[in-house]
């Protein structure tokens, strides 16, 4: 796919459930990215278990080709109206988006989603239908580097009611909530997170409905290398630097024999930057031409450890060590490539440093695994 979608999902659940009983599915694959987000009726284990039957089934069948008409066809066969209330047990939202950027989204009976550019609204221009006796919206666009998508349960729109708003938060106030946190550039899950926080705020700490964002972000894909440790073979040493170099995007270089490896065979000084250092991580360097250069296992473990304490980005980006600026800096890419060379360390003695993080290449893996797990394609080369 030409575009990157940076995708955050936030949820909270109604006060003393469980189970939310709104349901979020992705799908990604060559041929379409699909996102459903279905509220079930009511609250609690029954609505957990229809809205995840209505956003799987969804997924899954628009993924294998089929269309909206044949999707809504078979919920309708399948899932139970409430005879009380003549209402569906489930609604949903439906995002398919396409290599070329073209998009498709279906609502029925679910919040209309937000759709912008940059720091500005724009308006979707819907289309209502009838299909197997249910109205939805329907819009067709294009989305394009900077636009941006927020889906929502309507959990969302009645945050504060009977408190700080009569009504709820409502639709405009909602509306310029995610407009002033799409100026902000937040990364998709940092705003997700922002709006279930102020709702939960608006609930008073007990949301009386469950709450779900899905924040979807098109840009074009932010890629990463990192070269952690010299060759194996010597020999392979300037090719190595020379695939560094020549790689799109960010550059990063972890080692202290690594940095100064690459900075004997690019000619080009190394310096160290003494306002990084910290009682932990030992200060960065700086070579011309590489965006990030670190010291190697102790700073590589420490920026794990942000990874599994799963800091926030906006946060990362404040750090002046250089374990917190690696993370942030993987946090920030879409597509890491890690170029690991297999050299023997003899320097790695450290009091106090756990003897589990010398185990470099297990440290990088680790690392891989949850950055994959977020959604980013992660590759990882031996040298």
């Amino acid at each position: 796919m030409s575009l990157y979608l940076d995708i955050g999902i936030s949820q909270l659940n109604k006060k003393g459930e469980e189970l939310c009983g709104d349901s979020i599915e992705v799908l990604q694959s060559p041929e379409s990215s699909v996102i459903v987000l279905a509220d079930g009726l009511a609250s609690g284990v029954k609505a957990n278990i229809l809205s995840r039957i209505t956003a799987k089934t969804a997924a899954t069948m628009l993924k294998m080709g089929s269309h909206i008409g044949e999707v809504i066809e078979t919920m309708a066969n399948t899932l139970p109206v409430d005879k009380v209330r003549n209402l569906a047990y489930s609604t949903f939202t439906i995002l398919q988006i396409f290599p070329d950027g073209h998009s498709y989204l279906v609502e029925f009976d679910n919040p209309e989603s937000y759709f912008g550019y940059r720091d500005t609204l724009q308006c979707l221009r819907r289309i209502t239908r009838n299909i197997g006796g249910k109205e939805i919206k329907e819009a067709h666009f294009t989305l394009k580097a900077g636009n941006w998508l927020v889906m929502l349960s309507d959990g969302v729109l009645h945050a504060g009611m009977g408190g700080i708003w009569n009504f709820g938060w409502g639709e405009v106030q909602v509306g310029r909530y995610i407009k002033k946190l799409a100026s902000l550039g937040y990364e998709a899950a940092d705003l997700a997170t922002d709006i279930t926080t102020q709702c939960n705020l608006l609930y008073g700490g007990e949301p009386g409905d469950d709450v779900s964002i899905v924040v979807v972000k098109a840009r074009k894909a932010r890629k990463l290398t990192a070269l952690i440790g010299p060759p194996r073979e010597p020999e392979k040493d300037t090719c190595t630097v020379e695939k560094l170099v020549r790689a799109a995007g960010v550059k990063v270089v972890c080692g202290g024999s690594t940095s100064l490896m690459v900075s004997r065979i690019l000619d080009r000084e190394i310096a160290v930057d003494l306002e990084s250092d910290s009682s932990t991580v030992p200060p960065t360097g700086i070579i011309e031409g590489i965006d990030l250069v670190t010291e190697g296992a102790i700073t590589i473990y420490y920026a794990l450890q942000h990874l599994r304490d799963k800091c926030k980005l906006r946060d990362l980006e404040k750090a002046k060590d250089g374990a917190g600026r690696l993370a942030a800096a993987l946090l920030r890419a879409d597509e890491i490539h890690f170029m690991v060379g297999l050299a023997i360390n003899q320097a790695v003695h450290y009091p106090g440093f756990p003897i589990s993080c010398v185990i470099k290449n297990q440290t990088v893996r680790d690392i891989a695994e949850i950055l994959s797990s977020l959604g980013k394609k992660t590759t990882i080369e031996y040298l």
